[in-house]
C-alpha cells in the first residue's frame, strides 16, 4: 500500500490529501524530539512506554480522484500503511517494530517458547534487544533504503514487499518455532528467486532418475517428437527449485558480506562453505514443509549466536547465520533493481480490503451470448438461482430468459458441444419449470427436436433428468459412471457445478435405481455420499440413519425440501 499512497502510480490528478497517524511499538529508540522523515513516511520520538518504545508515525496519502463512473474513496486509513512501514523499519534496521504492543511485549520478554526452550533475544541478536539506539547511519540507510523501495516497478516491488513481509514474519516466529521461523527465512530468499531469476528450464535441470525414464521410455521416437514430450513436461514443472534457490542467493552475495558486515559475527559462514550451507538451508526447509522434520540439534538450540555450526562433517547455519545471509541477499537484490519516477498502473485491486467477486448471476443470466463457455456458465448460474428459490432464499426470482432462449432457437446448431447440450438442458428446464401460459411459443417443438442430447449419458442430461424427469433409459451402470464423472469434472474448463441440493438429489436418485434393484449396500453407500455432500442438511442425515434401519422408498425431493411437501399437502 505504501507506494500506491505516495501518488506514484496515478494516471490522474490527486483528489484528497490525508494526514494520517499512528502508532509503532519498537525496540527502536530515538532521542527525545527527533525523527526520520523517508518518502514512506515520518518516524517521530516519544517518551517510553511501559517496557517498548513508542513511535509515531505519520504519513501523507494522496488519493487520485475517481474521474467518472460510480465509486469514490477518500481515504485507505492507516493501517494497511503502518502494517507495510513497519515491516520495512523491522527489515531495515534489523529491530521490532509492529503497531501491535501484544506483539512487541511478547518478542521483547523473557518469556521461554513452548517449543523453542529459548528466548528470541538469545538466539539472534540485535533483532530482539530491549533498547536499540537509532544512529545517524541508521537513520541515513532507512531513508535511502525506503526511497529505493519505493522507486522500484510495481511487479518488482509487490515480490520484495512480499520476500520482506515473510523475513520479519520468520523472525518474529523465532519466538515460538524454531522450525517455521527457518523456513520462512528461506522462503524470503527463494520468492525472489522464483519470480526474478529469470530461469529457463533446461531438459539437465529435471530429475534426474526422473530423467532417465523419461529418456528411456522416448528411445524408441523420432528425435522431433521427443524434444516435444520433453519441453511439454519442462512447461509444467518446477524445475531445478534448490539449484535456483542456490544460484540466486550466490549471484547477490557482495564482498562486504564476508568484511565490514561480518566484523562482529562469531563463525560467521566461509565462502567455501557457502554453496554446502545453502543445500542444506533449502534442504531444513523441504523437510519441515513436507515432513515437519525438526532443524539438527546443533542448529534447533541457544546458539550464542553463532552464525555456522558443522553437522556430520558438513557447515549449516543457525537461526542468527540466516538470518544475516536472508536480509543482506534480499537488501543487494533491492538495490540493483532499476527506479521509476512514475508508472500509470492500475492498482484498484491492490488497495487494502478490496477483493474481486463474481456477479450474482440474475445480473448477466439473460444478456445474449454464444461465445465459447457462455451455455456451461449461463446453465451454472440458473441452477443457482433456481436451488436458491427451491430452498426458499430471501427475495430470489427467476431471471426472465426470453430474449436469450428466444435468439438460441436460431443458434444452437452453431455451438461447441458443451455449450450446446447446456443450452438445451437450459432450454429444457427453464421451459418446463414454467406454467404452460409462460412458455416460448416454440418450447415443445423445440424440446422435441433437441431431445436426443439429452438422452445420451452426460452432465447436462443428468441435471435436467433431475430436475423435470425425463425418461432415460441408461442402463443403472452407465447412470453410474456419468455421475462419477460429473463429480470428477464438475470443476474442469467447459463443466459446470451444480448447487448442493442437485448434487445431493443426483445421488438420491441412483441410490433408488438400485434399492429397486435390490443392491441395498449400494444404496446405503450413494446415500451416504449425498450426505457427505450435503453435510448441513440435517433431513439428509436423518433420512440415512433411518434407511439403515429400513430400506424404504427413497424420495429425494420429500428428503431434500421437506417444506415445500409440507406447502403442497396443505394445498
Amino acid at each position: 500500500m505504501l507506494q500506491i499512497g505516495t501518488g506514484k502510480l496515478f494516471t490522474r490528478e490527486v483528489e484528497y490529501r490525508n494526514n494520517l497517524k499512528g502508532i509503532i511499538y519498537s525496540n527502536l529508540r530515538l532521542m527525545r524530539d527527533d525523527k526520520i522523515e523517508t518518502v514512506g513516511g515520518l518516524l517521530i520520538a516519544t517518551d517510553t512506554f511501559r517496557e517498548s518504545n513508542v513511535l509515531i508515525y505519520e504519513l501523507e496519502e494522496v488519493i487520485e480522484a475517481c474521474g467518472e463512473g460510480s465509486g469514490f474513496l477518500v481515504s485507505h486509513g492507516i493501517a494497511s500503511f503502518i502494517l507495510d512501514f513497519s515491516s520495512i523499519l523491522s527489515f531495515a534496521l534489523n529491530c521490532t517494530a509492529s503497531p501491535s504492543y501484544t506483539l512487541t511485549e511478547r518478542l521483547l520478554s523473557n518469556e521461554i517458547g513452548v517449543t523453542t526452550h529459548a528466548t528470541p533475544n538469545k538466539v539472534v541478536k540485535q533483532t530482539f534487544d530491549k533498547i536499540i539506539y537509532c544512529q545517524e547511519s541508521d537513520k541515513q540507510f532507512l531513508i535511502n533504503f525506503t526511497r529505493q523501495l519505493i522507486g522500484l516497478e510495481r511487479k518488482t516491488y509487490l515480490g520484495v514487499m512480499r520476500a520482506i513481509q515473510t523475513y520479519v514474519t520468520g523472525m518474529q516466529r523465532i519466538a515460538d518455532d524454531f522450525e517455521l521461523a527457518y523456513t520462512l527465512l528461506v522462503a524470503s530468499i527463494e520468492s525472489l528467486a522464483q519470480d526474478f531469476d529469470g530461469h529457463q528450464a533446461t531438459w539437465l535441470d529435471y530429475a534426474q532418475n526422473k530423467r532417465r525414464a523419461i529418456d528411456a521410455a522416448l528411445s524408441d521416437v523420432g528425435e522431433d517428437s521427443a524434444e516435444r514430450v520433453r519441453n511439454a513436461i519442462l512447461q509444467n514443472e518446477h524445475t531445478s527449485l534448490g539449484k535456483r534457490f542456490r544460484e540466486f542467493a550466490i549471484q547477490h552475495i557482495t564482498p562486504s558480506f564476508y568484511r565490514e558486515e561480518a566484523d562482529q559475527a562469531i563463525n560467521p559462514l566461509t565462502c567455501f562453505d557457502l554453496h554446502t550451507t545453502l543445500s542444506n538451508a533449502y534442504l531444513a526447509r523441504s523437510k519441515y514443509i513436507h515432513n515437519l522434520k525438526k532443524l539438527p540439534k546443533p542448529v534447533d538450540r541457544d546458539t550464542g549466536y553463532t552464525e555456522t555450526c558443522r553437522i556430520e562433517n558438513k557447515t549449516w547455519l543457525t537461526l542468527q547465520g540466516l538470518s544475516r545471509l536472508a536480509r543482506h541477499i534480499i537488501i543487494q537484490f533491492i538495490m540493483r533493481q532499476p527506479t521509476v519516477e512514475r508508472e500509470p498502473y492500475n492498482y484498484s485491486l491492490e488497495r487494502s480490503n478490496v477483493m474481486q467477486l463474481k456477479w450474482a448471476p440474475q445480473y448477466w443470466i439473460g444478456r445474449v451470448d454464444f461465445t465459447k463457455g457462455s451455455g456451461v456458465i449461463r446453465l451454472e448460474g440458473f441452477l443457482s438461482i433456481f436451488a436458491n428459490i427451491l430452498e426458499k432464499t430471501p427475495n430470489e426470482s427467476l431471471a426472465d430468459l426470453t430474449d436469450l432462449l428466444t435468439q438460441l432457437e436460431s443458434n444452437i446448431d452453431s455451438l461447441y458441444k458443451e455449450d450446446k447440450q447446456a443450452f438445451i438442458a437450459l432450454y429444457t428446464i427453464y421451459n418446463l419449470i414454467l406454467k404452460k401460459s409462460q412458455r416460448l411459443d416454440n418450447a415443445e417443438e423445440f424440446i422435441r427436436k433437441y431431445e436426443r442430447h439429452l438422452l445420451s449419458p452426460n452432465p447436462s442430461a443428468l441435471i435436467t433428468n433431475h430436475i423435470v424427469g425425463l425418461t432415460l433409459n441408461w442402463s443403472i451402470e452407465e447412470h453410474h459412471d456419468c455421475l462419477m464423472k460429473y463429480f470428477k469434472e464438475r470443476d474442469n474448463k467447459m463443466c459446470f457445478r451444480c448447487p448442493q441440493i442437485f448434487e445431493s438429489g443426483m445421488l438420491l436418485q441412483l441410490a433408488e435405481r438400485y434399492r429397486e434393484a435390490g443392491e441395498i449396500a449400494k444404496a446405503i453407500e450413494l446415500i451416504g455420499k449425498a450426505v457427505e455432500n450435503y453435510p448441513s442438511h440435517t433431513c439428509l442425515r436423518k433420512f440415512e440413519t433411518d434407511f439403515k434401519t429400513e430400506a424404504k422408498l427413497i424420495e429425494s425431493n420429500k428428503i431434500l425440501l421437506p417444506q415445500i411437501e409440507v406447502e403442497e399437502s396443505n394445498n
